[in-house]
């Protein structure tokens, strides 16, 4: 074994199976390690990790690095594998400076446009189709047919795609951000389907997103209107799909939290801000490069490397403002910096009515599998698959939740109550 296998071996692996099952593990170990830590993102590719919060706060506002992935030494000698396509295959996160700004203008210029109150109708809307389509089961995946979907299909449609480039889009999205062997050729396809949707558009506008980019005074062509959309389905609808799975397995598995929501003391909203700050879907982004050899607080940094911000693991380190109160939003699940997400108003929008519709419609949800495992990739967090059981009824998701005057429960607390069907997070009917 060489220095740098055995290097490797002792490194923190942002990846496999004992990270997907427990991500904490690693992140303690990279905290422990200091504010920035050596970790592998795959066999063989070393990237540093910050998980300091001040650390992460600097890099993010620092011009001295850039992201353009043009500048990593393992790409320029081809030996990165086509899994970790979301690092360097083109988007918005990936420019800087003025090119940075001209495309964030149009971003920020177009999302400005959007009605939010019409947003919030539409995933109602959707999201009870959803329930209505599985709710003779009684039993669902509530992260396949229900997180995925709602979240794919509202922003696609907020482009101005079609149900079909929305099935399209979830099918190649999700093998990208979990860095499946697959990943760069899902990427291509990817770019292809919404190169489709910017055809479309140019061709015949409407009164869509992707309509307002092709019009905006910055004259954008094809192919970076392509990049845009592109960067806005992989860093935001993978994104809220997570925090939404997320943030309902927390509600399912955590009678204490789940009691809060119950007894009025939190509402939907605290228990999605709980999730961005503790269990952050976005685990490890914000790439970086320096552009010469430097330090960040202390540590030395090469240049050529790939620095992540870890955000799962910035979250709960105890030194970040705010901890420990459980209703802070220092958290850097947004980024900061030039690159903050530009998206926070839609996907809240999104997540939160997708959440309030599935909980009433649903009113006795239960998932007796609190361990559920995770997503495979270094990129996000969040349950693969979210198996739940209710009592089936036909009627459900089509005009709200049943009446509740004998005092039900918004969802079933009791985690342990012996129900079946459910395992590892999958649906197995009874």
């Amino acid at each position: 074994m060489t220095d740098r296998d055995q290097q490797s071996a002792a490194l923190p692996r942002l990846f496999g199976t004992a990270f997907r099952e427990h991500p904490e593990a690693a992140h303690r170990s990279l905290r422990a390690a200091g504010p920035v830590a050596w970790a592998e993102v795959a066999d063989g590719v070393r990237v540093l990790v910050v998980t300091d919060h001040a650390a992460a706060r600097e890099l993010l506002g620092d011009p001295a690095y850039t992201r353009d992935p043009g500048t990593w030494e393992a790409l320029a000698r081809d030996s990165v594998p086509p899994g970790l396509a979301l690092m360097y295959a083109g988007g918005l996160q990936h420019t800087d400076a003025e090119e940075h700004q001209r495309l964030r203008r149009v971003v920020d210029d177009c999302l400005a446009c959007v009605d939010l109150h019409s947003i919030r109708r539409g995933v109602q809307r959707y999201a009870r189709e959803l329930v209505k389509s599985f709710a003779r089961r009684g039993h669902a995946d509530l992260m396949a047919e229900f997180a995925e979907r709602v979240a794919v299909h509202t922003l696609v449609e907020l482009l101005g795609g079609t149900a079909d480039i929305a099935e399209q889009v979830r099918a190649y999205a999700w093998p990208v951000v979990d860095a499946l062997p697959e990943a760069a050729e899902a990427s291509g396809e990817l770019n292809r389907a919404l190169g489709e949707v910017v055809a479309a558009k140019r061709a015949r506008p409407g009164a869509d997103v992707t309509s307002w980019m092709l019009a905006h005074p910055a004259a954008l062509g094809d192919r970076e209107a392509e990049l845009l959309l592109r960067s806005m389905v992989l860093l935001g609808a993978t994104s809220t799909a997570a925090w939404i799975g997320t943030t309902l397995h927390a509600l399912l598995t955590e009678p204490a939290y789940a009691g809060e929501l119950v007894g009025g003391a939190v509402t939907i909203r605290d228990a999605m801000d709980a999730t961005l700050a503790t269990r952050c879907p976005v685990v490890n982004a914000s790439v970086h490069y320096a552009r010469r050899p430097t330090t960040l607080h202390g540590v030395a940094i090469p240049a050529g490397v790939p620095i992540l911000i870890g955000h799962a693991a910035t979250g709960p380190a105890p030194a970040r403002p705010g901890m420990p109160r459980s209703r802070d939003r220092s958290h850097l699940a947004w980024s900061a910096g030039p690159h903050r997400c530009p998206a926070q108003a839609v996907a809240s929008t999104i997540a939160e009515a997708a959440i309030e519709t599935v909980v009433d419609a649903l009113w006795d949800l239960s998932t007796p599998t609190p361990a559920i495992s995770g997503r495979p990739g270094p990129f996000r967090r969040c349950p693969a698959h979210l198996g739940v059981l209710f009592a089936p009824d036909g009627g459900r998701g089509a005009d709200g939740p049943p009446a509740r005057g004998d005092g039900e429960p918004v969802v079933d607390t009791d985690s342990g109550s012996g129900l079946k069907g459910v395992t590892a997070g999958h649906v197995v009917p009874a």
